[in-house]
């Protein structure tokens, strides 16, 4: 190759390289529309601008959205899309920043934008196929990697697809909120959402990297160390287990985050002892640590926590549960006459319940009752359970997952109107 040549490769990379800067400052005033426009949880325009960008797109205005917002530059990754824009563009996206401060309550416009960008990921975005990645593959100092995510079901892997970028939208520009005198509820009520979401749609790998990054943000919220041991107990279950067992996936790929059943419930029973440390009389927390310290066979240890949720619970099938597994207590105890109350407690609640049905049929076997023993379970075996109000048990594994409307409407509610 040629001198002359060399230089037209250069002076194009230039000239190509203005252009997006251009392109970039341009996508970033119609961001700005498009975050005062947007009305929570509605397919309006504005989301519709914002999911039809690709993913190239959403990768140059990025590191612009990241600078307008004045997120801090203190990851690898930003650290690096930083470094992107030219001094002159940067100097132009601060003077941007400038002048909607100058509007007033610039952190409740950074606040719309997660919302916006919350939106877009959960309402409309379009799914980028891909081929499997290769493993092990390294990195320049300037280059960022595209996370992948398998799509499978019934152990057989289905497609791979480029992770969605607005997440990290949606993560940098929360970062940029205050962390002073405290950090503002909007950050706790999203992260705890958000892993309820992934939970809800079975990206578990999308809600441990979720819940590693909450870690890093809001170490000590007892919301959100409540969801992530919602999501360690779920992957301890048997179908998730079972389904990595099963599962092969190629080019060597292996599926991490899955460990043996024993350390998701350890791991699960430290988060909700730290959500109760925060919070005492956290309901749910209580219930489900009882739960998990029956599965680590520490029943008496359970019981104690599943009492304190009969008590101060309000919830119907909060209360149902953990009659049903202080009955699994007793039993395992060889204390057949208290599991034979707890199970008629849970069997109170929720009449035509399998799982009460079948532990109050083992609790009268125990005490020799056969034929009572048979007539308690014998509906269980006649009556199809096809939804919640029939048997909460069928749900359990949901986790916090089952909160999720509430949880979204919640963390909407303030954003239901345009600028």
């Amino acid at each position: 190759m040629t001198l002359r040549t060399l230089l037209a490769v250069g002076l194009m990379a230039t000239f190509e390289s203005i252009a997006a800067d251009e392109r970039a400052l341009g996508m970033l005033n119609a961001w700005i529309v498009a975050v005062d426009d947007h009305v929570a949880a509605e397919k309006d325009d504005a989301l519709e601008r914002l999911a039809g960008w690709t993913h190239d797109e959403v990768e140059l205005v990025l590191p612009y959205v990241e600078a307008f917002g004045e997120v801090p530059a203190d990851t690898r990754d930003r650290a690096v899309r930083r470094r992107r824009i030219t001094g002159t563009d940067l100097a132009l996206v601060r003077q941007r920043t400038r002048d909607l401060q100058a509007r007033g309550d610039f952190d409740r416009f950074r606040k719309r934008a997660v919302i916006l960008h919350t939106d877009t990921a959960i309402l409309e975005s379009s799914r980028v196929m891909v081929e499997p990645p290769r493993p092990f593959a390294r990195r320049t100092r300037d280059e960022l990697a595209k996370r992948v995510d398998v799509l499978s079901a019934d152990g057989r892997v289905d497609h791979y697809e480029l992770a969605n970028p607005h997440w990290e939208f949606a993560m940098s520009l929360l970062d940029s909120l205050p962390r002073n005198p405290r950090r503002d509820p909007i950050v706790s009520d999203w992260y705890r959402a958000i892993g309820a979401h992934f939970a809800n749609e079975g990206r578990y790998a999308d809600a441990l990297r979720h819940f590693q990054q909450a870690r890093r943000v809001v170490s000590d919220a007892p919301e959100v160390l409540f969801g992530e041991a919602c999501l360690q107990e779920t992957l301890a279950a048997p179908r998730v287990q079972d389904y990595v067992r099963v599962t092969t996936l190629p080019n060597g790929l292996t599926i991490q985050g899955v460990s043996s059943p024993q350390t998701h419930l350890r791991r699960a029973e430290t988060l909700l002892r730290r959500a109760l440390a925060a919070e005492a009389r956290f309901v749910e927390a209580n219930l489900r640590l009882g739960r998990v310290l029956t599965q680590l066979e520490r029943h008496e240890e359970a019981l104690n926590h599943l009492n304190a949720a009969i008590r101060d619970s309000q919830d119907r099938t909060i209360t149902y549960y953990a009659h049903l597994f202080s009955g699994d207590g007793w039993l395992a105890l060889s204390r057949p006459v208290d599991a034979r109350s707890s199970y008629r407690g849970a069997l109170e609640i929720y009449p035509n319940a399998q799982a009460a049905r079948l532990g109050l049929g083992a609790a009268l076997r125990t005490l020799g009752d056969r034929q009572a023993a048979v007539e308690a379970v014998a509906p269980a075996l006649t009556r199809p359970v096809v939804d919640r109000e029939s048997d909460p048990w069928w749900d359990y594994y949901l986790g916090d997952a089952a909160n999720i409307a509430t949880l979204l409407a919640e963390l909407r509610a303030p954003f239901k109107t345009r600028q």
